[in-house]
Protein backbone atom coordinates (compact mmCIF):
# COMPACT_ATOMS: atom_id res chain seq x y z
CA UNK A 1 0.00 0.00 0.00
CA UNK A 2 2.90 2.58 0.99
CA UNK A 3 4.36 1.95 -2.99
CA UNK A 4 0.75 2.40 -4.41
CA UNK A 5 0.00 5.78 -2.46
CA UNK A 6 3.67 7.12 -3.14
CA UNK A 7 3.28 5.90 -7.10
CA UNK A 8 0.04 8.29 -7.02
CA UNK A 9 1.79 10.89 -5.06
CA UNK A 10 4.91 11.31 -7.81
CA UNK A 11 2.26 10.73 -10.75
CA UNK A 12 -0.12 13.81 -9.21
CA UNK A 13 3.31 15.79 -8.72
CA UNK A 14 4.45 14.91 -12.22
CA UNK A 15 0.96 16.16 -13.55
CA UNK A 16 1.34 19.44 -11.36
CA UNK A 17 4.48 20.18 -12.52
CA UNK A 18 3.48 19.81 -16.18
CA UNK A 19 0.67 21.79 -15.32
CA UNK A 20 2.15 24.65 -13.94
CA UNK A 21 4.78 24.71 -16.76
CA UNK A 22 1.81 25.28 -19.21
CA UNK A 23 0.17 27.85 -17.30
CA UNK A 24 3.57 29.48 -17.44
CA UNK A 25 3.87 29.52 -20.72
CA UNK A 26 0.28 30.93 -21.09
CA UNK A 27 1.64 33.53 -19.05
CA UNK A 28 4.92 34.55 -20.90
CA UNK A 29 2.13 34.56 -24.11
CA UNK A 30 -0.60 36.62 -22.73
CA UNK A 31 1.76 38.92 -21.33
CA UNK A 32 3.79 39.14 -24.85
CA UNK A 33 0.12 39.91 -26.23
CA UNK A 34 -0.91 42.56 -23.84
CA UNK A 35 2.66 43.94 -24.18
CA UNK A 36 3.00 44.29 -27.80
CA UNK A 37 -0.63 46.40 -27.97
CA UNK A 38 0.24 49.91 -27.20
CA UNK A 39 -2.16 52.25 -25.50
CA UNK A 40 -4.45 54.64 -27.62
CA UNK A 41 -3.91 58.01 -26.83
CA UNK A 42 -7.41 58.83 -27.04
CA UNK A 43 -7.76 56.06 -24.20
CA UNK A 44 -5.11 57.84 -21.97
CA UNK A 45 -6.50 60.92 -21.84
CA UNK A 46 -10.27 59.39 -21.35
CA UNK A 47 -9.10 57.88 -18.39
CA UNK A 48 -7.50 60.68 -17.57
CA UNK A 49 -10.49 63.08 -18.02
CA UNK A 50 -12.86 60.69 -15.75
CA UNK A 51 -10.46 60.30 -12.59
CA UNK A 52 -10.77 64.34 -12.84
CA UNK A 53 -14.28 64.20 -13.09
CA UNK A 54 -14.62 61.24 -10.24
CA UNK A 55 -12.61 63.11 -8.09
CA UNK A 56 -14.27 66.31 -8.59
CA UNK A 57 -17.54 64.58 -8.08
Amino acid sequence: MGDAAAGELLERLTRLERDLQELRARLVALERLVGSSAEHAADRSTVREKVAYDWQG
